[in-house]
């Protein structure tokens, strides 16, 4: 009876090791639900960048020029011919402390 009972017993831990070290153990499942959870994460960023570049895509359609226009401005710097470009240098708290300008 004794034998019977060590038997069990060593079949019990050789299926509690192949259960969790086993090519379909539970470390496996982990790493596979890791590698998931990540390459979720990869989809939802892809996701948010296809939803700008179509709305990007969208506002070309219906302002065409104007939205060029914007892009080419706060892209490239661009200006139009006989205008001027100011350019301010300062921090957003000097920006802060600036007086506001009375047009009375």
């Amino acid at each position: 009876m004794k034998i019977i009972a060590a038997i069990l017993v060593v079949l019990c831990v050789l299926a509690g090791f192949n259960l969790y070290f086993g090519a379909k153990g539970i470390e496996t499942y982990k790493g596979i639900a890791l590698q998931l959870e990540h390459e979720e994460h990869k989809a939802l960023e892809l996701k948010k960048r296809n939803q700008e570049v179509t709305d990007q895509v969208n506002d070309f359609r219906r302002e065409g020029s104007v939205a060029i226009e914007e892009l080419a401005r706060s892209e490239l710097g661009l200006i139009k011919p006989n205008e001027r470009f100011y350019r301010v240098i300062a921090t957003d708290e000097e920006i802060m402390k600036m007086p506001l300008p009375d047009y009375h």
